[in-house]
């Protein structure tokens, strides 16, 4: 899902996510091909982050084209846990930014450098599950912006979980919001794997420049 979670790996311990992802508005569709974000815990509360991969985009009227996407890193830091609190709680500052300035020409990724301090709150009831999160960004160039986003899970089998999410930013004034609506099912093939599928679309863009996404990856823990 877009939204992040307060989840940390654990000391000592791997979970890595390899994806493949896409993005179609109207004249193109972007693919992540595979995406990697790999995730290491220090300690039970702090996790480090690091995702980035290749890109292909395909415009009307034009061949495929690809590069090296924008590159994240990020650390969580979880200061508040559910079985003490009664809440999860983190925050994930981050910075994504660009290896190569010929991606950014050709399209394959963002100009300029941006950063990222949301905080994610998660609460378990029962066989459900919650997650919200909010924080600012801002960057070299553009507006900053505001980002939020609300998960809600139902555990369908012990190894089964159905999602459905609303993402969304915004100005700094709570104006012009891009809204996305996202469904997503998540398996345990094994007690290291992990089937993640998720499918969405923006209920709202101030730009009229709707867009499908869709995720569909496996998690590796060790």
């Amino acid at each position: 899902m877009i939204t992040d979670d307060p989840g940390t790996p654990g000391n000592g311990h791997w979970e890595n996510n390899i994806a493949v992802t896409f993005e179609h508005r109207p004249s193109e569709t972007s693919f992540d091909s595979p995406l990697i974000d790999l995730n290491y815990g220090v300690g039970e509360h702090i996790q480090l982050t690091l995702q980035g991969g290749p890109v292909l985009l395909k415009r009307s009227g034009h061949g495929l084209i690809g590069g090296f996407g924008g590159t994240e890193a990020a650390v969580k830091w979880r200061f508040l846990d559910e079985e003490k609190s009664g809440f999860d709680v983190s925050m994930f500052p981050r910075v994504i930014f660009n290896i190569t300035q010929s991606s950014v020409r050709r399209g394959l990724a963002e100009d300029g450098t941006r950063f990222q301090i949301p905080f994610e709150v998660a609460k378990t009831f029962g066989r459900f599950h919650a997650d919200a999160e909010f924080g600012p960004v801002a960057g070299t160039l553009g507006r900053s912006e505001w980002i939020y986003g609300i998960v809600g899970g139902v555990e369908l089998a012990k190894t089964t979980m159905l999602m459905a999410e609303l993402h969304g930013t915004s100005r700094m004034n709570f104006t012009r919001d891009v809204l996305t609506v996202n469904v997503g099912l998540r398996h345990q093939l094994t007690e290291a794997r992990i089937l993640i599928t998720s499918i969405g679309h923006e209920l709202h863009d101030p730009d009229q420049a709707r867009s499908f996404i869709g995720y569909l990856g496996v998690q590796l823990l060790y």
